[in-house]
């Protein structure tokens, strides 16, 4: 009767990642309310909506033509000051009026001056401008619209660079440190875009949840993430080099994992023996060997249940 024949592989040294990982959120650094400083209705809107603009671009204008006839009315009373001062500093040389007189008359240009420049300044916030390179969101009210100071007219966001936030078990804490790697995962990120590194880990708890807040930094030159994607991000604890099976390489009998180990007879021949093996957690179809199993060792993979100890085989094409 012709021998059984298994599939042979040997145990392998490799490197493992312990990792943990989440559903979270990705959120833009830079996001950004455009609203205006100021009331207004709504004059010009030379934007478009998801319009990519460059800092200091113009988005859109308030129509302040109150503001602007009360400004031309204290230029005037400014400058009219300016000349009563400039005629009582003349005066006072010449002793026509006190010392007083004169510097009160500087005072009120002064004041007068000031008024004129406060005006001035609020008049340029009717000009809304792009404070940072980003692109424009929805876009919430149409030309001719009054709005008020903090009403925001649409977003700027730059998704360039974004946050991903997780929330950790406080068990965890003790093993987190600034540097380590966030594997992100999401619909159209290439691999090698899809590294994030931590960046923050918040110096308190969550009193009621008892998490600890880990934000991680990604590059996002492509943009194919955008604020507020929902990703799965792996936070890498610890990386360690392991002997490691292919998870089909093992069989668990009564909560104990085993293994069969084929020991050469010579002519092509294996003695099969079934050894208890501890395995850690597996990765990408891999147990990691805590005990029980040496690096180099051969073992069977497939179809476990049809062998016996002690049974002699021969060997089939190699497995991974």
């Amino acid at each position: 009767m012709p021998l059984k024949q298994v599939q042979l592989t040997v145990a392998q040294r490799q490197i493992l990642r312990h990792e943990i990982t989440y559903q979270s959120t990705v959120t833009a650094i830079h996001e950004i309310p455009m609203s205006p400083e100021i009331d207004g209705r709504i004059v010009a809107m030379p934007m478009q909506e998801g319009q990519r603009v460059k800092g200091g671009t113009l988005l859109y204008v308030l129509d302040q033509l109150p503001l602007e006839s009360q400004a031309r009315a204290d230029q005037a009373v400014a400058e009219n000051a300016r000349r009563n001062a400039l005629r009582f500093i003349g005066a006072n040389f010449s002793g026509a009026v006190s010392n007083k007189e004169s510097a009160d008359y500087v005072t009120t240009a002064k004041q007068t001056q000031e008024i004129f420049r406060s005006k001035k300044a609020l008049l340029a916030y009717k000009y809304v401008r792009a404070p940072i390179d980003g692109q424009l969101g929805a876009i919430n009210n149409k030309l001719g619209d009054y709005v008020t100071a903090g009403t925001a007219v649409t977003k700027l966001v730059d998704n360039r660079r974004l946050w991903i936030s997780i929330d950790i078990p406080a068990a965890m804490a003790h093993r987190l440190k600034l540097g380590q790697r966030v594997r992100v995962q999401a619909p159209g990120l290439p691999t090698s875009q899809g590294l994030a590194l931590v960046t923050f880990i918040a110096p308190e708890l969550d009193v009621q949840r008892q998490t600890l807040l880990v934000r991680a930094t990604i590059d996002n030159p492509t943009g194919v993430l955008r604020h507020n994607q929902r990703v799965e991000a792996s936070l890498e604890l610890a990386t360690a080099t392991q002997t490691t099976i292919p998870a089909t390489a093992t069989q668990v009998q009564a909560g104990q994992s085993f293994v069969f180990v084929a020991q050469p007879q010579g002519q092509g021949r294996y003695r099969l023996e079934q050894q208890p093996v501890r395995l850690g957690l597996p990765q990408s179809g891999r147990f990691p060997v805590l005990s029980g199993l040496k690096e180099g060792e051969t073992v069977v993979i497939g179809n476990l249940a049809e062998l016996n100890n002690g049974a002699t085989v021969t060997a089939g094409r190699p497995g991974p």
